[in-house]
């Protein structure tokens, strides 16, 4: 259906929602929901988890439509049924969860949003030319038009889905948590295109859990808490305590750190280690690991330079090429998933969706997804279901999860979703604990939540290897810092960290 209008005015505001109202079931997303935008700004969209910015920006890019209350584009009603009307009025939405089909190359993805020059012959050469000239005129770095997106490293398909939301956005351009899958390197020239497209006039709604990248980026903050409008502010009038106290409705302690405790025997000791792709080449190459336990032992790096396969050589996920891992005494001979929980490493995966948790499942059921889990909460070879619903109920509480034991692992929001692999991983009390990105697409008090949970593990004698893209994580919570470059990682480096050190090891300039 088309975008349709009134003629009654009822906002001076090139974009406005009045009233809006949005239910789920029983959960109220949005509640009268009144906000006005406007063009050649940056406007932030601040709340926790569930707090109803995704489904706001949702409504604005015609994925829903709410229950009650209206869009307004120059004063007049608009009505998207569907994301077509929204891009046909030139609204356009980035996505947290990207939406590439992965069996495609990077143009035929952008040939799909691109306007079309025949019905019935897809000209490669022209989508390519003219998806590089839109990179271009941007600051985007495309890389090969042929590549495979599956092939391609998270922040590279980023870039992707801001090319496919541009080629429509000649007025909005939404952006979910556009920064969640970056690193330091990727958000300053994703930054200077943001400033730039503002300065020609566009309007862009930013999702982020990150308050540095608000006081840096936006120039108006709207926060939201259980799906109700608490405030719109100019960016400056709010610190970054201000602006997490008001989104989550308590005064907030600050940041955590890692502590300074004294580091027990070594818990996780890698050598020598190297992983061949049939199709990369040497992914990693000589990597040396030693993690104490008691400590968290940090490991930057811009994506896509080997931490995938470190983590799957770890949680036996991928045979090494060559190298050792050991374990306490216990040096891997197998590398299964269960070879690695046997010998007593647990894992928090990079994609909570794809590589964590069973959707269709319950929380429960999600909980005890773990051989350890399900044998503790057995008798004589068969799951004692009260035991089990114990445990989990236990572990809800434990870890502040907002939800019942019987709602589908989908229906979590994303910090609850991510409580649930921690609440998991920290409940089989491993030896070692690897994480990969554990707070990525996380509001402030989830984010806090699993820091706390991850020093607490350390605390208690966990050998805890943090492997992150997000640069602030690996700084506030580890006790020593390793960066990965090609597949490489350098000599760990103690406290006090130099920021610009890192960023030259993280960009393969230094060593």
């Amino acid at each position: 259906m088309p975008v349709t209008t009134s003629a009654a005015t009822t906002s001076t505001a090139p974009l406005a929602v009045r009233g809006i109202c949005k239910r789920f079931g029983a959960t109220q997303a949005l509640a009268d929901v009144s906000l006005d935008f406007h063009p050649g700004e940056i406007h932030a969209i601040l709340g926790e988890n569930g707090a109803g910015k995704s489904t706001l920006m949702h409504i604005l890019a015609g994925i829903h439509r709410a229950d009650t209350g209206s869009v307004l584009l120059d004063g007049r009603p608009a009505f998207f049924s569907t994301p077509r009307d929204a891009r046909n009025a030139g609204v356009g939405m980035v996505h947290q969860h990207f939406a590439l089909v992965e069996a495609l190359s990077v143009a035929e993805n952008l040939a799909l949003v691109l306007p079309r020059r025949s019905r019935w012959r897809f000209d490669r050469a022209a989508t390519a030319a003219e998806a590089d000239a839109l990179a271009q005129r941007i600051g985007i770095a495309l890389g090969r038009p042929d590549a495979p997106v599956s092939q391609l490293p998270v922040g590279a398909r980023q870039r992707i889905e801001i090319l496919k939301a541009l080629a429509h956005a000649r007025r909005v351009l939404i952006l979910d948590e556009p920064t969640a899958v970056l690193t330091p390197q990727e958000v300053r020239p994703l930054f200077a295109m943001l400033r730039q497209l503002r300065n020609e006039g566009r309007l862009i709604l930013f999702i982020t859990h990150k308050l540095r990248e608000v006081r840096e980026l936006a120039d108006r903050v709207t926060v939201m808490r259980r799906g109700r409008m608490v405030g719109t502010y100019p960016t400056a009038d709010l610190s970054e305590r201000e602006m997490a106290e008001r989104m989550i409705g308590e005064v907030v302690a600050g940041r955590p750190h890692a502590t300074a405790s004294a580091r027990g025997a070594v818990a996780l000791a890698v050598s020598a280690l190297a992983v061949d792709d049939a199709r990369r080449g040497r992914v990693l190459a000589d990597v040396n690991v030693s993690v104490r336990a008691g400590e968290i032992l940090g490991i930057a790096g811009v994506d896509g330079n080997g931490q995938q396969e470190l983590f799957d050589v770890l949680v036996g996920l991928r045979r090494p090429s060559r190298g050792t891992v050991q374990v306490r005494e216990h040096t891997l001979s197998t590398f299964t998933p269960r070879a690695a929980l046997a010998a007593g490493i647990g894992h928090i995966p990079p994609d909570r969706q794809h590589e964590g948790l069973v959707l269709p499942m319950s929380l429960e059921e999600n909980l005890l997804l773990s051989r350890v889990l399900l044998d503790r909460c057995s008798r004589h070879g068969l799951l004692d279901i009260a035991a089990a619903r114990r445990f989990a109920a236990a572990a809800v509480s434990r870890h502040g999860i907002r939800a019942d034991l019987g709602d589908a692992a989908r229906s979590l929001s994303g910090g609850n979703q991510q409580r649930v692999l921690v609440a998991r991983a920290l409940a089989q009390e491993p030896a070692v604990l690897v994480a990969a990105n554990p707070s990525r697409g996380l509001d402030f008090a989830a984010t806090r939540a699993v820091a706390d949970a991850l020093l607490d593990s350390a605390s208690r004698g966990c050998a805890v290897l943090l492997i992150s893209t997000d640069l602030d994580e690996v700084l506030d919570l580890s006790s020593r810092v390793s960066v990965i470059s090609n597949g490489r990682l350098s000599p760990p480096l103690e406290p006090p960290f130099d920021p610009e050190r890192l960023g030259l090891l993280m960009a393969g300039t230094a060593s």
